[in-house]
C-alpha cells in the first residue's frame, strides 16, 4: 500500500504541477499585455490558481493511508471525475456572449474560491483517489458530507455556461454522475475504517444541507 500511495502521489503531483502552472500562465499575460482583462477575469483565474495549487501542496503532505478502495472501477471514476470537464473545455469553444460569460465567471469564482475554503478544511486528508486517511466532521463537513464535491459542481456549471453546447451539457452531466459514484466509493472505504462513520453519516446529509435539525421525538 506504502508503495502504491507513494507511486500514486507522484503521478498526481506531476498533474497538478502541470495544471497549476498551465493556470499561473495566463496571469501573466493579463498583467503584461492584456490590459482590457475585467478584473473579475483575472481574480477568477487567480482563484483558480490557488485552488490547483493548494491541491498540489495537500497531495505532498498528505497523511499515510488506512484504507483504500479496492479494484478499477474507483480509480477509473476517481480520475474521470476529476479531469473530464478539461476534456469538455477543449472539445467546446466558448460561447459568443457577454451577460453568459459574466455569469459563469461568476459561478466559476464562487466555485473555486468555495472549494479551496474546503480543500483547505480538508487538509491532509485530501485524496484524489477514494482513500480513508482522516475522519473530518467539521466545519464545512458539518454540514454535508461531501461539501468540496458542491462546490466543484457550482464552478463545472459555470463551465457549462461559458461553453454552453449539447456536448458540453452531456459531458457535464456524466461528469456529475462520476462525482456522486466517487462519493459513494469513498463512504464505502470510510465506513469500514471508521466505526464513528455511520453515526456521523446519520447526523449529516450527504449533499444537500438541511433546512432544520431534526429533533427526535421524545422516547424514541
Amino acid at each position: 500500500m506504502l508503495n502504491e500511495d507513494f507511486f500514486g502521489r507522484l503521478a498526481i503531483v506531476f498533474a497538478m504541477t502541470v495544471l497549476a502552472t498551465s493556470s499561473a500562465m495566463p496571469l501573466l499575460l493579463y498583467f503584461r499585455q492584456d490590459a482590457s482583462a475585467s478584473s473579475l477575469a483575472i481574480v477568477t483565474q487567480l482563484a483558480s490558481t490557488v485552488f490547483l495549487s493548494l491541491q498540489l501542496v495537500m497531495t505532498i503532505v498528505r497523511l499515510p493511508p488506512k484504507g483504500t478502495a479496492q479494484g478499477i472501477e474507483p480509480r477509473v471514476t476517481s480520475i474521470a471525475g476529476t479531469f473530464i470537464i478539461l476534456l469538455a473545455l477543449n472539445l467546446t469553444p466558448a460561447l459568443q456572449n457577454e451577460a453568459a460569460q459574466v455569469t459563469a465567471l461568476c459561478l466559476v469564482f464562487i466555485g473555486t474560491a468555495s472549494s479551496s475554503f474546503c480543500l483547505y478544511w480538508l487538509g491532509r486528508s485530501f485524496s484524489l483517489m477514494a482513500t480513508a486517511r482522516r475522519l473530518v466532521t467539521t466545519g464545512p463537513y458539518s454540514i454535508v458530507r461531501h461539501p468540496l464535491y458542491i462546490c466543484e459542481a457550482v464552478f463545472v456549471l459555470g463551465m457549462i455556461l461559458s461553453h454552453f453546447s449539447s456536448l458540453m451539457v452531456a459531458l457535464g452531466a456524466l461528469q456529475f454522475l462520476l462525482q456522486y459514484r466517487r462519493a459513494r466509493n469513498e463512504e464505502g472505504i470510510l465506513r469500514q475504517t471508521f466505526p464513528e462513520y455511520d453515526a456521523y453519516a446519520r447526523r449529516v446529509p450527504m449533499l444537500f444541507p438541511r433546512l432544520r435539525r431534526v429533533v427526535p421525538a421524545p422516547g424514541q
